[in-house]
């Protein structure tokens, strides 16, 4: 195989990739689904040594993080304590699409692949009359080989993103009430890592290599002819979500908690989708169809505003040396006010604005903890979760054909404490955590791909507080299927926390 390019043909595909650079969506999930509710799905990590022992705390006790993982816990506080926290946020994404030569379409591939760019001036030709030269050589790159698809190396685009800034201020106090003890806590914090990003280079309508997204994709056989067109879709969110969080603990007996707690969220985002035609495909028949170039887009810039009040009911029961946690989360309603103004550029260009609200009514949550401590300086802890989401329902204001419905999320989280001096502990935690969606292609129909986080801190005694560190790198890798390509996608964050927290003697 030998290399020939168009200077013009170079320089129009630059300027696909310069727009799509600046006009700069979670990694491809799917062909590429439209604005709704992504990246609500994954929780704020408002507290250091939560995010150190791998959010493993329903069934833990004595300390303030306990007001975002359960209530109850709070219970062992027994002086006023103040917290303050912030942190510092990475979190990149890439995609590596792997197209397969097939047996009837044997070059088709090359120019999703990019390993053949046509020239402009070929636009409508029998692709067989200008993709070999007389020696029956492909005028194509050759392939990368030997790489690790999910790898940097192998990536055919990256995106990353970072920020820091202030997470969250809270405060817990004891008091008594007719000589029954009570503990009331206070929290405001912010989700300044609310990203979602999902780009698809190649966005296929109709998708030849799937069934899934409807259209005609049966095979031409030189009598019809079907056209597809070649696009290239993104879409991005970025803002930030306020949550105002109180809660409230009641010492029943010595072994047994009981607490309640409330989240009010309220926030925003700016919303970015596009879909740029690179140009269509004529399919006639067996290694016969033509690509021509169009020049098309629809850009869609909106605004979005979020805001849900939830409640939820915790118990904790001690015996000995373990503890068991239990807490509900009841079922609320997230409601999404959504202004967008979408352009399209075709011969004409055509502006259309519109705005509606969009709910999504979540189902009862449930996390269950348990926590052993052999020794007195060490404890492990386990917690899971079940969020029935394939229970959840959505309200649209306008009909959206790409929907796929939210799957069940089944999360596992493991953390330990080793207090290695009366001053100094360490911690290291673990989390299993499915996402909300199905790969294309996947067999398993009812899970979606696990993020694996890793985390580790401590916590060290310093002017009548303390001063916990935590570092936390959570990965995600999975890849759809089709019959023409393998997406390989890849996503990894790293979150740096840290916290001081006063407690007035």
């Amino acid at each position: 195989m030998r290399t020939d390019y168009n200077n013009s043909t170079i320089i129009k595909a630059k300027w696909l990739s310069f727009v799509l650079i600046f006009a700069s969506t979670l990694v491809a999930q799917h062909r590429g689904d439209n604005l709704s509710f992504q990246g609500l799905s994954d929780k704020n990590n408002v507290s250091v040594k939560a995010v150190a022992m791998g959010s493993a705390l329903t069934s833990l006790t004595g300390n303030i993080s306990a007001l975002f993982y359960n209530p109850a816990g709070l219970a062992k506080i027994k002086e006023l304590q103040v917290s303050i926290s912030s942190n510092y946020y990475t979190k990149q994404w890439r995609e590596n699409q792997n197209y397969r030569p097939d047996r009837y379409f044997v070059t088709l591939p090359f120019y999703l692949e990019g390993l053949y760019i046509p020239d402009p001036a070929n636009n409508g030709k029998w692709d067989y009359q200008i993709v070999q030269d007389t020696n029956y050589n492909y005028y194509v790159k050759e392939p990368q080989l030997g790489v690790d698809p999910y790898s940097q190396e192998a990536a055919d685009w990256n995106k990353n993103k970072n920020n820091f800034g202030l997470t969250n201020i809270s405060a817990a106090m004891p008091f008594q009430v007719s000589d029954e003890n009570f503990v009331a806590a206070l929290s405001y914090n912010r989700n300044n890592n609310f990203y979602d990003f999902d780009r698809n280079d190649t966005y296929l309508d109709p998708h030849v290599g799937y069934a899934g997204y409807g259209g005609d994709i049966t095979r031409v056989d030189g009598l019809h002819t079907m056209n597809m067109r070649w696009s290239k879709f993104l879409r991005q969110r970025f803002g930030s979500l306020n949550y105002l969080t109180g809660g409230l603990s009641y010492q029943v007996m010595d072994e047994i908690m009981f607490g309640i707690g409330a989240n009010i969220m309220w926030g925003n985002s700016d919303d970015y989708q596009s879909l740029i035609r690179v140009g269509d495909f004529l399919l006639s028949n067996q290694q016969r169809f033509t690509f021509s170039y169009k020049d098309i887009s629809e850009l869609k810039t909106e605004s979005s505003k979020y805001k849900s009040t939830g409640f939820n009911i915790s118990t904790i029961i001690e015996l000995n040396r373990v503890k068991l946690g239990l807490k509900i989360d009841l079922p609320y309603t997230l409601s999404r006010n959504w202004n967008y103004t979408q352009t399209n550029f075709d011969s004409v260009t055509t502006v259309t604005t519109a705005s509606g609200t969009d709910k999504f009514n979540v189902p009862a949550i449930f996390n269950w903890g348990i926590s052993f401590q052999p020794v007195d300086n060490f404890i492990i802890a386990f917690d899971y979760e079940f969020a029935p989401y394939s229970k959840a329902t959505f309200e649209f204001a306008s009909i959206d054909s790409s929907f796929n419905k939210w799957i069940n999320r089944n999360t596992i989280r493991l953390g330990l404490e080793f207090k290695a001096f009366e001053f100094l502990s360490f911690m290291a935690g673990y989390q299993s955590i499915p996402q909300t969606f199905l790969p294309d292609g996947s067999a398993i129909k009812d899970k979606g791909p696990d993020a694996n986080s890793y985390s580790a801190g401590a916590s060290i005694n310093f002017f009548f507080g303390r001063i916990d560190l935590a570092y936390e790198l959570k990965v995600l890798k999975y890849y759809d299927s089709y019959f023409s390509n393998t997406n390989y996608a890849f996503e990894k964050s790293s979150n740096v926390l840290i916290g001081y927290t006063y407690t007035f003697n």
